[in-house]
C-alpha cells in the first residue's frame, strides 16, 4: 500500500513538471490546433464519441475548444480543436471566434 502511495506522489510530481513545461512551450501561441477525436461524430445519440485525444490536455490543465470544421465520409460532423493556456479562457474564445470566421462556419 505504501509503495502505491509513493508511485502516486511521483506521478503527481511528474505531472507538475509536465504542466510547467507545457505552460512555457505554449506561451508563444494563442492556441494549438489539433484533432478533438479520431474521426467523424458517431451515428445516433447513444454515444458522444471518443474523448481519447483530450486526456493529455486535461492532465496539463490546458483549455480545449472544439469547433465544427466539415463533414466526414458519412456526412457526419468533423471538428477541430483549439487548445489554449491555463487561465486564458478569453484569449482562447477570441481565437476560436477568429478561426470560426475563417472557416466560414458563422453566417
Amino acid at each position: 500500500m505504501l509503495a502505491r502511495l509513493f508511485r502516486f506522489r511521483a506521478a503527481w510530481r511528474d505531472a507538475d513538471r509536465m504542466r510547467a513545461a507545457a505552460a512555457a512551450w505554449a506561451s508563444g501561441f494563442d492556441a494549438v490546433l489539433t484533432l478533438p477525436a479520431p474521426g467523424q461524430a458517431p451515428k445516433g445519440l447513444a454515444d458522444t464519441g471518443s474523448a481519447i485525444f483530450n486526456g493529455l490536455w486535461t492532465l496539463l490543465y490546458m483549455l480545449c475548444l472544439t469547433l465544427p470544421a466539415g463533414t466526414g465520409p458519412d456526412g457526419l460532423p468533423v471538428g477541430i480543436q483549439l487548445v489554449g493556456k491555463r487561465h486564458a479562457d478569453a484569449r482562447l474564445l477570441m481565437t476560436g471566434l477568429w478561426v470560426e470566421r475563417q472557416l466560414g462556419a458563422r453566417r
